[in-house]
């Protein structure tokens, strides 16, 4: 008889619906691994089987509205005032089923509190959830979006401090949500520019305003979802904050790898940004309007001459780099350019004295607004000698009155 029934009890079992889904934590939930979960605990109550009855009318009447996906997605067309509305609404119909409900008397008071948590919280994890996942998605605002004040003044910051809530699948969702906006409010709702300073704000406010059990979750909650901006000391540093060792050996054998990682492509990043710019050519203009940058003499030797026409000593200048370009060969001329590169304000002035000048008549000429920035080019006369290459070699080379300067050109041919 056992072996007839055991095939009917097995299907019973897979085909069985599985109520409570909602309440249960998600599978990379760091609650899961702290020493103080009480999943197992939970799962038990769940199982009564007035609970289970409950739960299998709740979930159907009211599912959706704890599936943070679903619920992320919707918050993107709506309104803050049409969402708080809706929120409202939907925790008004969840409390006022679950009083009315024909087996509310037979319900534990352990699992009406529960309940009355899950609808409570999950109403303020999807209000503050608006502002959060509406700023982060749209990268163009400077600002995060902040609520209404009469939305949020019911949250007591003094007050979310609970470990028994902690059972809560929604008072879990929220504490992150929660910390992350009043850091916000707290810093006049500015979005960071800095990752590790803004995953230090928020875990700064977390330890201002948390404790115990719920401190340790909210901590390994936000070091789990930021831990890419984190740098390896700023991650060693939060995780040593933690109180529970399952929750800093998951955390470090979980993410720190990632993050120095991530840490080492920031730098790569960094670097090749740094040589980018050290190697990009400024764009110049030339005496016929027409931009063109330092690779137009590629192959070329370049004797570079910071001036403007107001400066006095540059002028003085002139006439030593017009008797050096005289003593070169036909064939050195050809290999040597002597380029004036002018920072007046004013275009017209500087055409006019570089036909005055005669600048003209021993080298090519250039005008640049900002040259003078990237080059840290601070006063005049300034010269700078770059090889055939394209590498500077001499950012502030002597001057052409200077009896070293025609040589060092020449070693570079």
């Amino acid at each position: 008889m056992k072996n007839i029934l055991l095939p009917f009890l097995v299907l019973y079992v897979v085909c069985s619906p599985v109520f409570g889904n909602f309440l249960s934590a998600n599978e990379n939930d760091p609650y899961l691994k702290a020493s103080f979960s009480k999943e197992t605990e939970l799962a038990k109550l769940i199982s009564l089987e007035s609970h289970t009855h409950f739960l299998a009318v709740f979930e159907k009447e009211f599912g959706e509205h704890f599936n943070t996906e679903k619920q992320y997605e919707a918050l993107k067309g709506s309104n803050v005032d049409e969402w708080e509305m809706l929120l409202f609404e939907n925790r008004n119909n969840q409390l006022t089923f679950l009083k009315n409900h024909p087996d509310y008397s037979s319900l534990s008071t352990e699992f009406i509190n529960l309940i009355v948590t899950e609808v409570n919280y999950n109403y303020w994890h999807l209000l503050l959830a608006y502002s959060i996942n509406r700023s982060n998605e749209n990268t163009g605002l400077k600002q995060v979006t902040s609520l209404p004040r009469i939305m949020t003044e019911a949250i007591d910051p003094t007050k979310i401090n609970n470990n028994d809530r902690l059972v809560s699948k929604s008072y879990r969702a929220f504490l992150p949500y929660f910390v992350i906006y009043f850091n916000s409010h707290e810093k006049g709702f500015a979005k960071y520019a800095d990752g590790v300073k803004s995953v230090s704000d928020k875990a700064e406010f977390a330890k201002k305003n948390l404790s115990g059990e719920v401190l340790d979750y909210t901590l390994s909650s936000l070091i789990s979802q930021y831990s890419n901006l984190l740098s390896p000391s700023a991650f060693r540093y939060w995780t040593s904050q933690i109180y529970c060792q399952n929750l800093r050996t998951y955390l470090s054998n979980t993410f720190f790898d990632d993050v120095l990682a991530a840490e080492k492509s920031r730098e790569t990043k960094k670097e090749e940004a740094k040589n980018k710019k050290d190697s990009e050519s400024p764009s110049l203009l030339d005496l016929n309007d027409k931009a063109f940058t330092f690779e137009k003499y590629k192959g070329k030797v370049i004797y570079v001459d910071f001036w403007a026409s107001w400066c006095g000593p540059c002028r003085q200048q002139f006439p030593f780099s017009k008797k050096m370009h005289e003593e070169l060969s036909e064939k050195e001329k050809k290999e040597i350019v002597f380029l004036y590169i002018s920072i007046d304000e004013d275009i017209e002035k500087w055409k006019e004295a570089t036909k005055k000048l005669g600048l003209e008549e021993s080298g090519e000429n250039g005008h640049s607004y900002d040259i003078a920035v990237k080059y840290r080019v601070s006063s005049i006369p300034r010269y700078m000698i770059i090889d055939k290459n394209g590498k500077i070699v001499n950012d502030n080379a002597p001057r052409p009155s200077s009896p070293e300067t025609l040589n060092m050109l020449l070693e570079l041919l």
